[in-house]
């Protein structure tokens, strides 16, 4: 006679409810996906920005751009903040690899730098936001050092190039040209140029597309800044200059 199998000597025994997960070893969480660095989310990060503004770019979306989990992200950076100013870094640090200043006399340097920097306001639409929204008031003391070291670095470039020295017999001195006034003025005059296109190009004739028009704006900053300041940047003659 054949005995019956109860029914729970052939299942595997329930789960107790509420039981819980195992808890994940310490270090570096594995990734879904292949070995996924500090790099790679960074790129990831970097590509996210382009499409979305910084405030909706969070440490989750971050995370499935870079095909990761979480916590690997929490793991490299101890904050939002702190991965946010990483890909200012890293994007800083590749157009300036990628734009080398040219090896010229000060007046020079200085249109490059108005040149280059309209078309990296151009091209990185969302550095500013993320610089001024996302890290320059950041929670981090950390992150608020680091973006005040990387602004003294540019307003330390301006003050290379500026003549602030009075010269003998030179009437009505103007008073030296405040690097940081520069920078902000720079800024400005670029920020607003790749913001405000679709205000501006409604006011250019049809004929002049936009390659034309940007390189005409280049013209146009590069001899506003330069005709102004152009004393300050080239060697005195050592002759007073004239009254017009």
């Amino acid at each position: 006679m054949k005995v019956k199998k109860s029914a729970s000597s052939t299942k595997p025994p329930a789960s107790k409810a509420g039981a819980t997960k195992p808890r994940r070893s310490r270090g570096r969480p594995r990734a879904k996906q292949g070995a996924v660095g500090r790099e790679a989310i960074v790129a990831s990060a970097r590509k996210l920005l382009d499409k979305l503004p910084p405030h909706k770019a969070t440490i989750s979306s971050i995370a499935r751009a870079a095909g990761v989990d979480p916590a690997l992200v929490r793991y490299y950076f101890s904050s939002r903040e702190e991965l946010l100013l990483a890909v200012i870094e890293d994007t800083l640090a590749n157009w300036i690899f990628t734009h080398p200043p040219a090896s010229a006399g000060p007046a020079a340097k200085l249109a490059g730098i108005v040149r280059d920097m309209l078309d990296f306001a151009l091209n990185v639409r969302s550095m500013q936001r993320l610089m001024i929204d996302e890290c320059a008031s950041a929670k981090s003391a950390e992150v608020r050092r680091r973006v005040r070291e990387m602004n003294a670095g540019t307003l330390s470039r301006y003050a290379l190039l500026l003549h602030s020295e009075s010269h003998p017999g030179k009437k009505n001195e103007v008073s030296a040209t405040d690097p940081l006034f520069m920078h902000i003025a720079i800024i400005g005059m670029c920020e607003f140029f790749a913001a405000a296109q679709p205000m501006i190009r409604p006011l250019v004739p049809d004929s002049i597309d936009n390659d034309e028009l940007t390189a005409r704006y280049k013209d146009f900053i590069e001899r506003l800044v330069l005709d102004g300041l152009r004393s300050r940047v080239e060697p005195w003659s050592g002759k007073a200059p004239t009254a017009s």
